[in-house]
């Protein structure tokens, strides 16, 4: 099961509700992303995009994006 998650949130940063503006994630997940400050950015569009997670400083001083989603397993397979 998923949900939808605004990556430019709807309440705190006006994001429009459209597919670009969306990702899905697991119910820990968003609770994670909206609880604990994580960001989201994706690179690209389509089936190719990346989606990278991004911790709050409190987790990682550097703010090191995370690769997440589909294309996180496909480079470690490599």
């Amino acid at each position: 099961m998923t949900r939808a998650h605004h990556i430019k949130w709807w309440t705190r940063d006006r994001g429009a509700t459209d597919l670009a503006n969306g990702v899905l994630l697991c119910e820990s997940c968003h609770h994670r992303i909206h609880d604990n400050g994580w960001d989201i950015r994706i690179d690209g569009v389509g089936t190719r995009a990346r989606v990278w997670f991004i911790p709050p400083r409190h987790v990682d001083i550097d703010r090191t994006p995370r690769l997440g989603g589909r294309a996180r397993f496909d480079y470690l397979a490599a």
